[in-house]
């Protein structure tokens, strides 16, 4: 755990966080050089908007169910041997994948199978990384961590989505091998992680009953938490709107033929904009008041979609990434670092999982409506209907009273989840 001292250094001499980082980055740096060309090959493989739009709730679907179980699983085995696992699995996939399209045998059929399989793996062992976050850095460094996260991935975005776009114009089947490289470099590392033998994983019963009752017991503590519930009612309803809106411009995009190029340029555009956001809340992240923090954050996410209304042009969803992607890492150093840093060890991956499924089941049916709605109402209906919804959720935020009381770091020793 990291004491007073470890405080004033650097995060990276803390034992073990290298290891930890190289793993979570090797990880993300393979989502992020196959993450757009997922979108392109569900499209192309299909050859229907609405096929592709359904695709992307399908998987949505299967991660959230695989998270129902996945954080109970997280908190009864050892954690090492889950990012082993999870990177060790991923890897096998996306060789298989890249090795039947060079093939010419991936039909659209086998890539759903696939994907909804690393769907699958991600939500059973997506939460070991952050689980073990806080072994390695202790309560007291966790907000810190992870505003350095988001700036951390907002490289990872920069460089991987041009990347992954740039090998999918030299050879379809190049994003996959580049994400089984990836996911090696991810294994290589974890073996690399030593990590303190949690008395949880020994005492855990073996046998379906006593899982469940572990899984029950999770999801009860979570939702006596009326911080918990109020927070994931918010931030689910928020993220469906988000969500929506970011898979109608992928398709909006996609459909009207923008450059594949150009459109992995707004992801470099969005990491750019959050890795500025990371740099700022890295030095305030400790000052901000939690509650009226997030209503803001909130509120000036919400406006920078409302260009959109007026036209779908390139430069306007430039804008508005730009605009909408400034305070996201402000707002998950403070969301995640409270809630997260109050929570036990032993329960981590259940609390993320109970959080993660209910925010998941929120906007696990955006894809399909984006892909429904745009054919009928147009582009600019869609974003307007789906203003509304963020418009609400940012209503819900300012009134509610257990949210908005939340105060700065120092002093959330002072009040409870």
């Amino acid at each position: 755990m990291a004491n007073a001292e470890e405080k004033k250094t650097s995060l990276f001499k803390v034992p073990n966080y290298p290891a930890w980082f190289g793993a979570d980055t090797a990880l993300l740096t393979g989502s992020a050089v196959h993450w757009i060309v997922i979108s392109l090959m569900a499209y192309e493989l299909s050859g229907s908007v609405t096929m592709a739009g359904w695709f992307f709730t399908i998987r949505g679907i299967m991660s959230v169910v695989t998270q129902v179980v996945g954080g109970a699983f997280v908190d009864r085995h050892d954690h090492r041997t889950l990012l082993l696992a999870q990177s060790g699995i991923c890897g096998l996939l996306w060789l298989t994948m890249g090795i039947l399209y060079a093939t010419g045998n991936l039909t659209f059929m086998r890539f759903m199978l696939l994907c909804l399989s690393s769907s699958a793996i991600f939500g059973l062992l997506d939460g070991t990384s952050n689980a073990a976050l806080i072994t390695v850095v202790g309560p007291e460094r966790y907000a810190e961590a992870e505003s350095l996260n988001q700036g951390r991935d907002a490289a990872v975005r920069m460089a991987g989505s041009p990347l992954g776009a740039t090998l999918y114009g030299l050879w379809t089947a190049a994003p996959f091998f580049a994400s089984a490289l990836c996911d090696a470099v991810a294994f290589a590392c974890s073996l690399c992680l030593h990590l303190p033998e949690r008395p949880e994983v020994k005492e855990a019963k073996p046998g379906v009953r006593a899982f469940l009752h572990d899984l029950i017991e999770g999801w009860q503590w979570v939702f006596a938490s009326k911080v918990i519930v109020s927070a994931v009612i918010i931030m689910g309803l928020f993220e469906f709107g988000a969500f929506a809106m970011r898979q109608a411009i992928n398709l909006e995009m996609v459909s009207t033929g923008v450059d594949p190029l150009l459109i992995s340029l707004i992801n470099v555009i969005s990491g750019m904009a959050t890795l500025v956001g990371s740099m700022v809340s890295s030095r305030v992240c400790d000052q901000v008041p939690v509650g009226r923090g997030v209503v803001l954050i909130l509120a000036l996410t919400a406006l920078g979609y409302v260009p959109l209304v007026f036209s779908n042009s390139y430069a306007t969803v430039v804008l508005s990434t730009i605009v909408s992607s400034l305070p996201m890492p402000l707002f998950a150093a403070l969301v995640n670092g409270f809630v997260f840093s109050k929570t036990p060890v032993d329960r981590q991956g259940r609390t993320r999982a109970a959080v993660m499924t209910a925010i998941m089941f929120f906007g696990s049916g955006s894809g399909a409506l984006a892909g429904e709605l745009l054919p009928r109402i147009g582009f600019h209906g869609f974003v307007m209907a789906m203003l509304v919804l963020l418009a609400t959720s940012v209503t819900l935020a300012a009134l509610n009273p257990r949210i908005r009381a939340i105060p700065a770091s120092p002093e959330w020793d002072s009040v409870s989840l």
